[in-house]
């Protein structure tokens, strides 16, 4: 399967106090969209931590709607407000990869020539 979309989870440090939490949280994701995985929804997540704390979470799917419909579970908005109180600087994004990334670099460059930038 090709999974050229991405939901991205970033966050820094544990709010002091929540370290615990912060990990109990981490695990409970990894579970979460792990679950999701295994029904086929995502590829299983992928977890990118810095050497002094902070990191990111990436979960690939088929398409944005996939991902979309992954957020708006119970379970998956009560984890992003247990994250919110937490970690420092929680934050998630989505970003795409392949055929469509080609597309709009594409467009970028046909825009940015059009206005003699490039």
């Amino acid at each position: 399967m090709s999974w050229n979309y991405a939901l991205v989870f970033s966050y820094g440090l544990p709010v002091a106090g929540r370290e615990a939490k912060a990990l109990e949280a981490f695990a409970d994701g990894q579970v979460l969209f792990g679950k999701y995985a295994a029904d086929g929804m995502c590829a299983e997540p992928e977890a990118f931590q810095k050497p002094f704390g902070g990191g990111m979470m990436i979960i690939r799917a088929d398409g944005y709607e996939k991902l979309f419909d992954m957020l708006e579970t119970d379970d998956a908005k009560h984890l992003i407000e247990v994250c919110a109180f937490a970690v420092q600087d929680f934050e998630f994004t989505f970003m795409h990869t392949g055929t469509l990334l080609m597309e709009d670099m594409g467009l970028y460059a046909t825009v940015g020539t059009e206005l003699g930038y490039l």
